[in-house]
């Protein structure tokens, strides 16, 4: 099929199917409103098309080249598009699953309201790329680029990035949940307003790292160094925080509701207003720490080390402190209240109605 049968077939909204176009030089191509199947574009040059609206299935584009080009509305379900070049094309509310653009260079590549799902995407290069108001869901990142890349109000979930390039990527309110960031050295990047729900950062160096205002809810942090990071106002809902340093931190109005923290260094930390209520943190150090205004009700904190952290009325309602070393801390803490204590135990599911009537 030539290149003007395939123009003619799109322009009266017939699909076109099994066309070999192979090496074919199609520079600043203009295609609407198409749908191309199982058609062949292997080592083509499309560079500065503009395609809108038009759908590719099962089609093959490895080692072809889109440089520069514009897709608008475009989809790409189930394509080959292995070693194929992006660079500096413009991606724009449009989505490509279940495709394989390994190796592919997508450098300097602006990505604008564009979904890539279940698709291949691992030794590819998106060096200096945008990602905005765009996701990568559950693709194969193994290897990827993302040097001195832009990601704003964008969404990586369910990937392993334990060998991913970072260096000088720039991070806006991005979810990375469920991704694997294990034993990754982050030091020098931004997740500030990060959702980092689910994400596995065991043995990940965070130390200095902003990371004010993120979601690390049942977060795996095992052995992380937090150490000097900014993490005010920052979720550690169940967190697994075991062994890991978060010396001189500004943890701040932070929250740790149910995290696990026992071995944990939180000595010299900002604990101003944070809350530990029924977390576990035995044997941590709380050395040094500003403790003021913290809330550690049901905290279970045996063995921990206290001494010299600063105190005012800081919450240590129905805790667990047995063992725990507070010599030389300043201030005083609020201890049990044993009404309260009581009050607490009031379950309204266990009572039994008088006369079968409330």
């Amino acid at each position: 099929m030539s290149i003007d049968l395939l123009l003619q077939s799109v322009s009266h909204n017939f699909p076109v199917r099994e066309a070999d176009l192979d090496g074919q030089m199609l520079p600043g191509l203009r295609l609407n409103d198409g749908v191309v199947l199982s058609s062949s574009f292997r080592n083509s040059d499309f560079k500065g098309a503009r395609l809108t609206g038009t759908m590719f299935h099962d089609c093959d584009f490895s080692g072809a080249s889109f440089a520069e080009a514009s897709l608008e509305k475009c989809m790409f379900v189930s394509c080959r598009a292995g070693a194929s070049n992006w660079r500096r094309a413009r991606f724009a509310q449009s989505t490509c699953i279940s495709s394989d653009f390994g190796h592919s260079d997508f450098s300097e590549t602006h990505f604008a309201q564009t979904t890539a799902m279940r698709c291949v995407l691992a030794h590819a290069v998106l060096r200096g790329a945008t990602l905005s108001q765009s996701a990568i869901m559950d693709c194969a990142l193994s290897d990827i680029v993302l040097d001195r890349a832009t990601l704003a109000n964008a969404v990586i979930t369910r990937a392993d990035l334990r060998s991913a390039q970072f260096a000088g990527m720039r991070c806006d309110t991005i979810l990375f949940s469920e991704c694997d960031l294990s034993e990754r050295d982050l030091t020098g990047l931004t997740f500030a307003r990060a959702n980092l729900s689910g994400a596995k950062l065991d043995n990940t160096n965070l130390s200095g790292v902003d990371l004010s205002g993120s979601v690390l809810t049942d977060a795996s942090l095992t052995g992380a160094d937090l150490s000097g990071a900014t993490a005010p106002n920052t979720l550690f809902v169940r967190a697994d925080l075991r062994a890991a340093r978060l010396r001189n931190a500004n943890l701040t109005q932070s929250i740790f509701v149910e995290a696990r923290l026992d071995g944990c260094d939180l000595s010299g930390t900002k604990l101003e207003l944070a809350v530990f209520t029924r977390a576990s943190a035995k044997s941590a150090s709380f050395a040094a720490a500003d403790m003021s205004y913290a809330l550690m009700q049901h905290a279970k904190l045996d063995g921990s080390d206290f001494s010299g952290s600063r105190f005012l009325r800081t919450d240590l309602h129905c805790a667990s402190t047995e063992g725990c070393l507070f010599t030389a801390q300043h201030g005083s803490a609020l201890r049990t209240v044993p009404e309260r204590a009581v009050a607490e135990l009031y379950d309204p599911s266990r009572i039994i109605p008088f006369n079968g009537a409330y």
